[in-house]
Formats: structure tokens, C-alpha cells, sequence
């Protein structure tokens, strides 16, 4: 008798501790995280009231292909500038065609340049290089910047030092100036976002740079929500680039996504 109620009682505890356990796994996973005070400031400062809503139930990040955009797609975006009008700006995803960064896919943005992504082993996709049409030049990371790290828990963080290589456009074998940057990128959580081109529930990214290239102290926040099917819907980027009297950049604008096609 005194067997038959051991195992009965050791059962018991075993499923009490299944449960706890299951109750403990991802538990993160199916909590809605509150958009940080000093997060929510500035995007609504850069956005606008009513952009970002409610904070849901988080998941870990998804496969890279569930955050990008269908290859082809054209997107619209309003560019919401500090002490400029709106603007409309369009950007593409296709595969990439340039050797040197194939296979992967280019990211073009209209008249600001591109960036280059490709797939690492682990599933992760990095941005490796980005081209800036208004300077003139292309910059090369070692190593790559992360873009989506699937398996990021919300309000995890990774955080890494890129070296930089920046060419002029007009000679890709030389190098003009180089540097490092420091990196954190933080899944914050998944909010729902209210753009021109509807309503989403988007997970949040926050990368945020510090560091020296060539001349250039560089500082940089970027907040981006993607979501699944759709890519990016909206971003904000809070931007301090200072080399002394040579080149200077303050720039805070956002960006909503107006539609896509």
C-alpha cells in the first residue's frame, strides 16, 4: 500500500513540476513588455501621438524571412523630418545581383543608397555593407551588423564591436577611412502600430552605435518595427555625426510606412 501511495505522491510532484516548469519556460514569451517611458518619448516626439499602441504578447524573434518584405516590393514611406515637411520616400528589397555581396538581398532606398544582406549559418541575417549616394561612399562591416537574430527573446540584448572600412565610390579598392563602432541591438517587444498603410502588431528593435570612423565621432539610435509579411512599418533614427569643421549630421526623422505594392 505504502508503495502503490509513494508512487502516487511522486507522481503528483512530478506533474507539479512539470508545470511549474512549463509555466516558467518563455514565460517572457507570453508577456506583454511596456514600451520604456524614454523609448515612448521619442517616438512619439518623431512619429507622432497614436503611432505606437498597446504592448502585446512577445514571442521570441521569428525566421529573418518572416520580418523582410516579398522580393519586388516597392514601399512608400513618409519621412517625418525635424524642422522639415513630410516627405515620400521609396525603398525595394530584391536579390542581390553584385558579386561581392551574393547570395543575398540588396536593400535599396530611393536616392539615399543601399544596404547588403545576407544569411548567416546560424540563421541570422547581417547587414555586411551600405552604400550612402549622398556622400559618395560604401562602407564595409567586419563583422556584419545584425539585422534580425532569430530566437531573441524580448528585452534580450547582443551587443558587438564592428570594424568599418569606408570607400569612395569612385575607387572600391582603397580604403579612405576606417574605424569601429560599438553596438547593442535590443529586442524591446511586439506593440501595435497605427501607419497610413494600416495597422500592425510589429515586434521592436532598438540598435544604438557609438564610436570613431576617420574624423567622425559617430552616435546613433535607431528604433524599427517590423512585422511579419510586411517588413518595416515604421522607424524612428536620432543621428550625431561630428568631425570637427569638416562634416557634421544631426538628424531625428521618422519614417511610416504609406503603402506597398
Amino acid at each position: 500500500m505504502w508503495t502503490r501511495y509513494g508512487a502516487v505522491i511522486n507522481g503528483a510532484l512530478a506533474l507539479a513540476w512539470l508545470c511549474i516548469a512549463a509555466a516558467n519556460h518563455d514565460s517572457r514569451a507570453d508577456t506583454a513588455i511596456p514600451l520604456p517611458a524614454d523609448d515612448q518619448k521619442q517616438l512619439e516626439k518623431l512619429l507622432g501621438t497614436g503611432v505606437v499602441g498597446e504592448a502585446l504578447p512577445s514571442a521570441p524573434l521569428a525566421a529573418p524571412e518572416t520580418y523582410l518584405p516579398p522580393k519586388g516590393t516597392t514601399m512608400s514611406y513618409q519621412v517625418l523630418e525635424v524642422g522639415k515637411k513630410p516627405a515620400t520616400e521609396l525603398h525595394k528589397l530584391e536579390d542581390t545581383t553584385e558579386a561581392p555581396y551574393a547570395p543575398g538581398w540588396r536593400y535599396t532606398i530611393e536616392k539615399g543608397g543601399a544596404a547588403y544582406f545576407q544569411k548567416a549559418q546560424d540563421g541570422s541575417v547581417y547587414t555586411i555593407a551600405e552604400q550612402y549616394l549622398g556622400n559618395k561612399v560604401l562602407s564595409r562591416f567586419t563583422p556584419s551588423e545584425p539585422l534580425i537574430i532569430p530566437g531573441l527573446k524580448p528585452g534580450e540584448s547582443r551587443k558587438s564591436t564592428l570594424k568599418i572600412e569606408v570607400y569612395d565610390l569612385s575607387n572600391l579598392n582603397k580604403v579612405s577611412h576606417s574605424g569601429s563602432l560599438d553596438v547593442s541591438y535590443t529586442y524591446v517587444g511586439t506593440y501595435r502600430v497605427k501607419v497610413p498603410a494600416g495597422t500592425y502588431d510589429a515586434a521592436l528593435v532598438r540598435w544604438d552605435y557609438a564610436g570613431k570612423v576617420g574624423p567622425a565621432d559617430i552616435k546613433d539610435s535607431q528604433y524599427r518595427f517590423l512585422a511579419p509579411g510586411a517588413g518595416m512599418v515604421a522607424m524612428i533614427q536620432i543621428r550625431s555625426i561630428s568631425a570637427m569643421l569638416i562634416y557634421n549630421d544631426h538628424t531625428k526623422r521618422g519614417k511610416l510606412l504609406e503603402h506597398a505594392e
